[in-house]
């Protein structure tokens, strides 16, 4: 009884903290408009084409933006080549609109990259210098060597469109001082190997200077919300899935006959190919739906891309929560 109670009392939180908004909730976020997309873009006769990375569906592109249209041009091999690209998009009845890259070039191969654990992530020619926004920190290693720092991760500067952490650190028994200035700007930045990029890096660190590309990190966490609601054209039972940026998740079931709300605890994670993957165990005398794996849509929308008995074949959930990733220092492109 006292499980049951407890997961009462969670549910009813989270209700509280999202707003009772009944349909709004579902349909009037604010950052509904746009979504981080990474795909390829591919041109044909017919025109530009875009597909999500793990997705066979081709979407028209309707609106192109001047810097794709060129960076594609430059990369592409010829007719039907497809071109990696990471860009903030729209989706209208005709198809998608293309119109703020984040990044541009490289092979399929770059869809199975994720960068876990770091916000932005910086590279300089000069020294090999990688330069990692994590968490807590900022950490510096030269891939040509042993060599690293790891800075407490200061209270960012923003100056327009440039981003800046400074931050002095003591070694030796505080008899040296390192010091480190990281400024990022949204400005395009092509890369030693051409890959087109939409923010530029300029560090100093002990004095001597860097500079480079830089780009978003904990790709995985960019499409996906933290709450998920069932429609509520769906009657007979309401699920929400809540996801917390460590891997954790939730999903409660509530049958709407007034009985206990019912609560499975987990673990998510991205697979390869683009899916949703949720690993729940059993809890509180509850046998646990186990695996459900989802395919993530244009939109954002969860759809389940397997028979479940619990759920059948046709279980959507709708984003109904905050961007995953919230981190008020990456916002150029809000």
């Amino acid at each position: 009884m006292h499980a049951v109670n407890a997961s009462l009392k969670w549910f009813l939180l989270l209700l509280i903290g999202f707003g009772l908004s009944g349909c709004a909730g579902l349909s009037n976020r604010s950052d509904d408009a746009r979504h981080y997309w990474r795909g390829t873009l591919i041109q044909d006769a017919q025109g530009y084409w875009f597909e999500l990375c793990g997705e066979a569906e081709r979407h028209p592109v309707v609106r192109l933006g001047a810097p794709l249209e060129r960076e594609y041009a430059r990369h592409s091999l010829g007719e039907g080549w497809p071109v990696y690209v990471e860009v903030l998009g729209q989706v209208s009845e005709d198809g998608v609109t293309l119109d703020d890259p984040v990044l541009i070039g490289g092979s399929l191969q770059a869809c199975e990259l994720h960068l876990p654990g770091i916000k932005l992530r910086a590279v300089s020619e000069r020294d090999n210098a990688v330069f990692d926004l994590r968490e807590q920190h900022i950490r510096v290693h030269f891939r040509d060597s042993l060599r690293q720092f790891g800075f407490t991760r200061p209270e960012v500067e923003r100056l327009a469109a440039v981003r800046r952490w400074q931050q002095t650190m003591k070694t030796g028994g505080g008899r040296r001082d390192h010091n480190l200035s990281l400024e990022v700007e949204k400005r395009g930045c092509e890369d030693t190997r051409g890959g087109w990029y939409a923010l530029t890096l300029s560090a100093e660190l002990d004095g001597r200077l860097y500079t480079g590309c830089a780009r978003l990190g904990d790709l995985e966490h960019w499409r996906l919300s933290n709450r998920y609601q069932t429609p509520d054209s769906l009657t007979t039972r309401r699920l929400t899935l809540q996801l917390e940026p460590d891997g954790r998740a939730v999903l409660l079931e509530d049958y709407l006959n007034q009985q206990p709300v019912i609560e499975h605890q987990g673990r998510w994670q991205q697979t390869g190919s683009g899916r949703l993957r949720l690993e729940f165990m059993p809890q509180g005398g509850f046998a646990a739906p186990q695996s459900l794996t989802f395919g993530l849509s244009l939109e954002g929308r969860l759809r389940l891309n397997h028979f479940h008995p619990a759920y059948g074949r046709e279980l959507e959930l709708l984003p109904t929560g905050e961007r995953l990733m919230q981190h008020p220092e990456l916002d150029w492109w809000r």
